[in-house]
Parts: structure tokens; C-alpha cells; sequence
């Protein structure tokens, strides 16, 4: 049990720094690739707050529940 706590809270984290920092996660899988300084799409960023939102919301409302069940 304690380690889907953790896994939880870890989920609940990476999606919290989805939406309020969404550069970093384009930096860390994309932006080392390119040798000149690209910066994401305003779609990009965009499209990363929405849908880092809608998860978090189905996993607080759909998921965590089930944990405590």
C-alpha cells in the first residue's frame, strides 16, 4: 500500500509540474536534441496544460479512490 501511496503522490507531482512548468518537460525530451536554442510552441504548452489537467482530474476522481477502498 505504501508504495501506490508513493507512486500517487509522484503522479500527482510530475502533473503539477506539467501545468505550471511545461517548458521543462518539452526541454527534457525534446529541446537536448536541438543544438539551437528552440523553444516550444505556444500549441505545445498549451495542449501539455490541458491535458496534464484532465489526467490529474481523472486521477483524483477516478483513481485515487480506488486506492483507499
Amino acid at each position: 500500500m505504501m508504495k501506490m501511496l508513493f507512486f500517487a503522490f509522484l503522479f500527482i507531482l510530475v502533473a503539477i509540474l506539467h501545468i505550471f512548468f511545461p517548458k521543462f518537460g518539452w526541454f527534457m525530451r525534446y529541446g537536448w536534441m536541438v543544438k539551437d536554442r528552440s523553444e516550444p510552441s505556444d500549441a505545445y504548452i498549451l495542449m501539455t496544460r490541458i491535458s496534464s489537467v484532465i489526467v490529474l482530474i481523472v486521477f483524483l476522481f477516478v483513481f485515487l479512490p480506488v486506492l483507499f477502498n
